[in-house]
């Protein structure tokens, strides 16, 4: 899937679908991270991939919300690899939605 600015892309590690995430999330392409992500989450357990993201406002933090909210109605298992970049990851700890995210272990 792919959006001006952003891309979705899915590699399979084993059984596991690594949805990564490329470019920016903001107003312009969240609907399209937020549609893509469900559409994933929709046929199963998923791991976000958030490495080459360089850039996240506050419409990606609404859809991860919303998402996290969604996942216990829908029964879709999400987590979400600790690497970021620094600015995404600055985003998330500001919003306090990085305390919330099922982000993995290193390593796992």
């Amino acid at each position: 899937m792919q959006s001006e600015g952003l891309r979705l892309t899915v590699v399979h590690r084993g059984d596991e679908p690594v949805l990564a995430a490329v470019g920016e999330i903001d107003l312009a392409t969240a609907d399209a991270f937020a549609a893509g992500l469900r559409e994933h989450l929709a046929r199963g357990p998923v791991v976000l991939d958030l490495r080459d993201l360089s850039f996240m406002d506050s419409s990606g933090v609404r859809v991860l919300d919303a998402v996290l909210r969604e996942m216990v109605r829908e029964g879709w298992r999400l987590s979400v690899r600790p690497e970021m970049h620094d600015n995404v990851k600055m985003v998330l700890e500001m919003t306090g939605m990085l305390k919330v995210l099922p982000v993995r272990e290193p390593g796992a």
